[in-house]
């Protein structure tokens, strides 16, 4: 599906047709082209009417590609990652923007359905401030939705392991280190998807990128600021799960602990019981007390006194 916006003398038009983008772009006009899902006669509009280098066509088709930007003289080339699936108990599931980037026109592709791209071009379509202040500020409202989009998900994270702190110190069950160990791995990929996208911000605020106006550099630096403070959020994540963790293997250490600390306390109580029915156990002839009509009562009395004496013993010990 191929969708474009054209702005020309302070008007938007919103058009979808081959012709409408290719007068466009022989004008004195500014374009965003938009393609989702691009069948190949779609994707053709990358070389025969835009003109871009088979390398960049072909890191379009290609797809879980990291984020980067290519300069290409007259254009571009920039690959940004966003999230498709949110869901932290699941892994995380991220899809790739692909966008071409000059002074005139600005073209994104995406393989997925992407709700931070429609609200942008609705946002872009329904006022002429955005196409004003230049193509790249499109560019911009793209970074800034898609990064901001991970402030939720950072924010369910770092609820979700307050959850579990807690939930560890009631009753760590066993389901909670397979848990534990999903948000690890979801961490890990969101830092490694994160990383080379602050890197792209980087390169776009150097001074040397002149397709970024300086009146719009103070924006893009305040999505480098976003992302940073998201990837510090991940940092702490990180080291918290960490933690969580080694305090999960210490309850279930402690937990172990205690009950070999009652089944130690029984085993305890037992032997001098054992000894005492061992003894008279034995196949003697003439044993003591064995003829003695009080003997099986008295040699009860004595273990149950024996038992009661130990049970002193530990509570004043405070072993139990």
């Amino acid at each position: 599906m191929i969708r474009s916006l054209i702005y020309k003398d302070d008007i938007i038009k919103k058009e979808n047709t081959y012709n409408d983008i290719v007068n466009s772009l022989n004008n004195d006009t500014l374009i965003w082209v938009d393609i989702e899902k691009p069948s190949d006669d779609e994707i053709s509009i990358l070389s025969d009417v835009f003109h871009f280098h088979p390398l960049a066509i072909e890191d379009t088709i290609i797809k879980q590609q990291r984020s980067k930007v290519d300069n290409y003289k007259n254009y571009y080339f920039i690959i940004f990652n966003a999230f498709k699936g949110r869901d932290i108990n699941k892994r995380f599931i991220y899809s790739e923007i692909y966008i071409f980037l000059a002074y005139n026109y600005i073209v994104t592709i995406h393989w997925e359905n992407l709700d931070i791209i429609d609200n942008v071009f609705k946002r872009t379509e329904e006022s002429t401030v955005i196409f004003k202040r230049g193509i790249d500020f499109i560019l911009h409202d793209l970074f800034d939705a898609v990064v901001d989009d991970y402030l939720p998900l950072t924010d369910k994270l770092g609820e979700r392991i307050d959850i579990i702190e807690e939930v560890i110190l009631k009753d760590p069950k066993k389901e909670i280190q397979s848990e534990i160990l999903n948000l690890k791995r979801n961490m890990l990929k969101l830092r490694r998807i994160l990383s080379p996208q602050r890197e792209v911000i980087n390169i776009l605020l150097r001074h040397d990128f002149d397709i970024i106006k300086e009146d719009n550099r103070l924006y893009f630096m305040d999505v480098y600021d976003h992302l940073l403070r998201i990837f510090d959020l991940i940092d702490t994540y990180q080291d918290l799960l960490a933690g969580t963790l080694d305090l999960y293997m210490s309850q279930i250490s402690n937990r172990m602990n205690e009950v070999m600390k009652v089944l130690t306390i029984i085993t305890t109580v037992m032997m001098p019981l054992t000894l005492i029915t061992g003894i008279y156990g034995m196949n003697f002839k003439y044993m003591p007390e064995l003829n003695w009509n009080y003997g099986y009562y008295a040699a009860l009395f004595v273990m149950g006194l024996i038992v009661l004496i130990e049970i002193i013993i530990f509570k004043v010990k405070k072993w139990m």
